[in-house]
């Protein structure tokens, strides 16, 4: 009776493995029934070994694959776990699947994961990142109007003060250490919180008014809530291998304490703001969430709302600014800029700064904040593969647009890992985006909706900082791929600030 039970398991172990084996293999003829090059080799779990481990991240395994195959096809198939993926190598498809052929690939991946998850995931739903279709375009509508050039001229006091107050934190930091270092990462993510804080809720978010390393309740939260989104989108990408897994783990983006610590502050500013106080004609993101009340939006809208200008402007933000004050190579050349420039610098006198620019775009481009693009196809479409031949694609399917790849390519950058922010003086950075290859914000109408405070928040504490201190490096520090984003430097950024003669 034992043996036949052993024999009865045994072959209902077989036959699982074999079911398992169909399932997770049934599409990977996929791409070659349709005349399409498959990259090799593939896993059982798709092209992409590093989302369930392995000692890699989704960016080293795009460039495993991009490296053997660019220059040879324009697009090659690949697999996210079992579900086919188109792959463009070419940076000019990409800019076609971007901006010229936009309507057929409005969405991108992650609207599919929050479908999922709308129902306790309340605020990720509520952000045109994660939005499809007529949800997306009026939520990018109502949000983006209170971030245009004119709003931000506006609202541009706000930075000038931040930034004052990021001067007087880093004087009373040097004072207390003799060897004249600040960890860098943390200042910067100090910076890009009080600037969010002032500027979203109107609030002193107490990260540069508090004592020197003390951690206010806004940035450990804040801390927190980019730390749970960044490291679930990998599990989201894992998961596609069983989509329903996401639902029965109740896999989130935001967490339920972070949504209730915003939903409060969100509701005491809207209250503090409506008392009549003398903030009332204050210009800033509240402001134009209190519009939006007024037409209809509920005070979950407005949470949305400011959630969605955090994410591009405090965590992006803070990270391109410190790899740039780690890599300071031209700090003089951009010194000297700023120095020239008007003490009471306008909002467009600080935009139009060419150098300053240029080393932004550069830093951008190296650090590739994010690493790539998922987008959906949306409608019945066909891909230019070039030499006459075409390929079609069904809606549904996944396109990955390898941003980090294309930014380190030397074809398109000459002495692609080399900080050369002169590259921007003489091809603009319109004009390589244009090309498709410089996709540091994305591209077409889904381009990041905070771009604007982003080079806002970054522009002005270089502005500052090196108007006031020369930067020097203590130590070398690695880039390791992130969690799945792009890739950052290592550890602690202790760079030496040592004040100016002026």
């Amino acid at each position: 009776m034992m043996w036949m039970l052993l024999d009865w398991f045994l072959g209902f172990v077989q036959v699982a493995l074999v079911i398992i084996y169909l399932y997770l293999t049934w599409y990977h003829g996929y791409w070659r029934k349709r005349g399409l090059v498959t990259a090799q080799p593939l896993t059982l779990l798709g092209s992409y070994p590093g989302l369930f481990g392995g000692g890699s991240s989704f960016i080293e395994d795009l460039s495993k694959i991009y490296d053997k195959y660019k220059g040879k096809h324009r697009a090659v198939g690949v697999f996210l776990t079992r579900e086919p993926q188109l792959l463009l190598l070419d940076a000019e498809l990409a800019h076609e699947v971007l901006v010229k052929n936009f309507n057929d690939f409005r969405d991108s991946l992650t609207s599919s994961y929050v479908s999922s998850t709308e129902d306790y995931d309340i605020y990720v739903a509520r952000n045109p990142f994660f939005s499809k279709g007529e949800q997306w375009k009026k939520r990018r509508t109502e949000g983006g109007a209170g971030l245009t050039p004119n709003k931000l001229k506006q609202a541009y006091a706000i930075w000038e003060q931040t930034s004052n107050m990021l001067l007087d934190y880093m004087d009373r930091a040097l004072k207390e250490r003799e060897d004249q270092i600040i960890e860098s990462r943390d200042l910067c993510y100090r910076y890009t919180a009080q600037a969010m804080g002032d500027f979203i809720w109107g609030i002193d978010a107490g990260t540069l008014s508090g004592r020197v390393n003390e951690l206010s309740q806004f940035q450990q939260v804040s801390m927190d809530w980019v730390s749970t989104a960044f490291q679930n989108l990998p599990r989201f990408n894992s998961t596609a291998v069983a989509p329903i897994l996401r639902k029965l783990l109740s896999l989130r983006f935001f967490s339920q304490a972070s949504n209730t610590f915003y939903l409060r502050l969100t509701s005491d500013a809207v209250k503090l703001r409506q008392s009549g106080s003398n903030l009332a004609e204050r210009h800033d993101y509240l402001s134009h969430l209190l519009q939006l009340q007024e037409r209809g939006a509920s005070l979950n809208d407005l949470v949305g709302h400011a959630l969605t200008v955090l994410m591009d402007g405090f965590e992006t933000s803070a990270a391109v600014l410190f790899h740039l004050l780690y890599t300071a190579k031209q700090q003089e050349k951009l010194r000297a800029e700023i120095l020239a420039a008007d003490k009471n610098i306008s909002y467009e006198q600080l935009a139009a700064l060419p150098y300053l620019d240029q080393c932004v775009y550069e830093s951008l481009r190296l650090t590739s904040v994010i690493g790539f693009l998922l987008k959906i196809c949306t409608r019945p479409t066909k891909i230019d593969l070039g030499n006459g031949r075409s390929l079609s694609l069904e809606p549904g399917t996944s396109v990955a647009i390898p941003a980090y790849q294309y930014h380190h390519d030397e074809a398109y950058f000459e002495s692609a890992h080399e900080f050369k922010p002169e590259r921007f003086d003489i091809t603009s950075s319109s004009e390589f985006t244009k090309r498709g290859c410089l996709l540091a914000f994305g591209d077409g109408p889904r381009i990041c909706l905070g771009m604007r405070v982003g080079l806002l928040n970054v522009k002005m504490a270089l502005l500052r900082i090196l108007s006031e201190y020369k930067i020097e490096q203590t130590k070398k520090l690695e880039y390791s791929a992130d969690s799945g984003f792009g890739r950052y430097l290592n550890g602690d950024i202790d760079l030496k600030y040592t004040k100016l003669n002026k």
